[in-house]
C-alpha cells in the first residue's frame, strides 16, 4: 500500500509538471482509500499509530524528493508514463511464433535524454539497494524488452528511481544549545544549514566544518539514488529466450502439479508473509488450518484483459 501510493503520488508529480502540491493530494486520496479497505477488511488488525504515520512519512519523503528532483533533474522529456496501466506483450517461442502466454509489466515512466531513451521505474525502500548486479537484473532488462516490442526502439538502459522510506529530518539539537554532530544522524547539508540559522549559530559555523563538509560530499544519497545500466540487442533477444523457457516450466507445472516444489532461503523466507502455510506444509501440519483461518482470499489484482483471453 505504502509503494503503492508514493507511486500514484509520482505519477501526479511529472504529469503535473512537478507540481508537489497536486501530488501530495494523490498521496491523501490513496491514503484514504487504503485507510478505508483496511478497517473494512474482515481480516485486519486494530488500524493503530503506526498506519498514521504512514502518510506523513510519505509526504515528507515526497516533499524532500521534490526539492532533490528539481536540484538534479534526470530527463529532458517523458515519453510516456503508465503506472496506472498494464502492458501484455506475447511471449515468444524460439522460432518467433506466440506461444499464448504473456509477459505483463507495468512500466513507471519512460524518459527521452540527450544519451537515449530510458526506462524508469519508482522503488521505495527501506535501505539502499546493492548495485553490484544491476547490469544483469532481470527487472531492468523486462522492462527494457517490454517497450522494445512495443515500440521497435531499443532503449538505452533502464533506471531504479529510489526513494528511502526514512526521509530526512532536521540535524538533532543538544542540551547545551548546539547541533549534534553526530555524522550517522538522518540530515541533509540544507537542513543542517537552516537549523544553524535558527538556533543562531550561523556567527560559530567554523565548529561545524567538519560536519558540512561531510553532509555536501554525501548529498541526498541516503535518501534518494538513481540506480541505472544500459542495455542492447543482445541482452533483450537473451532475455526473450530465458523467457520462453520460463514460461514453459511454468505452463507444464500447471499441468502436472506434482512438479510444484518449494524454494526455501533464509535470504527470502523471512519477509514472506506466507511463511506459516510453507511451514506447516513442510512439517506436514494442518496447512488449511492455518489458511482458513488466518488469511483472506481476495480477487486477483489483475487478470489477462478479456480481449487477450
Amino acid at each position: 500500500m505504502f509503494g503503492d501510493m508514493v507511486h500514484a503520488a509520482l505519477e501526479t508529480y511529472y504529469k503535473s509538471d512537478r507540481d508537489i502540491g497536486h501530488a501530495i493530494e494523490t498521496l491523501k486520496d490513496h491514503w484514504e482509500t487504503f485507510d478505508a479497505e483496511i478497517r473494512e477488511s474482515e481480516f485486519s488488525p486494530e488500524v493503530g499509530e503506526e498506519w498514521y504515520a504512514e502518510y506523513e512519512k510519505a509526504s515528507q519523503m515526497l516533499l524532500y524528493y521534490d526539492r532533490y528532483d528539481k536540484a538534479h533533474p534526470f530527463f529532458d522529456k517523458v515519453l510516456d508514463m503508465s503506472i496506472e496501466e498494464r502492458s501484455y506483450i506475447p511471449i515468444l517461442d524460439p522460432k518467433g511464433n506466440e506461444t499464448g502466454g504473456y509477459l505483463s509489466g507495468r512500466i513507471d515512466m519512460v524518459v527521452e535524454r540527450e544519451d537515449g531513451v530510458w526506462v524508469v521505474d519508482h522503488k521505495t525502500l527501506s535501505a539502499p539497494p546493492s548495485d553490484s548486479a544491476l547490469d544483469i537484473d532481470d527487472q531492468i532488462t523486462g522492462y527494457c524488452y517490454i517497450y522494445y516490442r512495443m515500440t521497435g526502439v531499443i532503449p538505452r538502459g533502464g533506471m531504479y528511481n529510489v526513494l528511502i522510506k526514512d526521509p530526512p529530518k532536521p540535524p538533532r539539537v543538544l542540551k547545551n544549545g548546539s547541533l549534534s554532530k553526530d555524522k550517522s544522524q538522518r540530515t541533509t547539508y540544507d537542513l543542517y544549514c537552516i537549523a544553524l540559522e535558527e538556533h543562531g549559530l550561523v556567527g560559530n559555523i567554523e565548529e561545524y566544518t567538519e560536519i558540512l563538509d561531510y553532509l555536501a560530499e554525501k548529498g541526498w544519497s541516503q535518501f534518494y539514488l538513481r540506480m541505472q545500466s544500459e542495455r542492447n540487442i543482445e541482452q533483450l533477444a537473451e532475455f526473450e529466450k530465458h523467457l520462453f523457457h520460463e514460461y514453459a516450466d511454468m505452463d507444464e507445472a500447471l499441468q502436472f502439479p506434482e512438479q510444484l516444489y518449494p524454494n526455501p532461503s533464509q535470504y527470502t523466507c523471512p519477509r514472506c508473509q506466507y511463511l506459516p502455510i510453507c511451514k506447516a506444509m513442510e512439517e506436514g501440519s494442518d496447512a488449511d488450518f492455518i489458511k482458513n483461518n488466518a488469511f483472506q482470499v481476495l480477487e486477483p489484482r489483475h487478470t489477462l484483459p478479456e480481449e487477450l483471453a
